[in-house]
């Protein structure tokens, strides 16, 4: 993952995925860049620190719940709406 000056890191959450055969957890890694503009890098295991590893469970958890609870009040909202 390369940041250029002015770059600002906003966040970065570990999410893993899985198939027949394979795994991955990736740390996807939200950035903005000085015009505002925002992107999505990511860091593969083989790229991160050991810090990384260890609060990468950590990381999913709070990212898989958070993603819950967004999902909730957003179906909340739209039933309201729509009643």
């Amino acid at each position: 993952m390369t940041l250029d000056d002015g770059d600002t890191i906003l966040t970065a959450y570990a999410e893993s995925a899985r198939g027949p055969g394979w795994s991955n957890t990736p740390i996807w890694v939200i950035v903005r860049a000085r015009t505002g503009r925002l992107r999505q890098d990511c860091i593969q295991p083989a790229e991160q620190t050991r810090d990384m590893e260890l609060l990468c469970s950590i990381s999913e958890c709070v990212n898989t719940k958070m993603v819950a609870a967004v999902r909730s009040i957003r179906q909340r909202r739209s039933a309201n709406v729509k009643t």
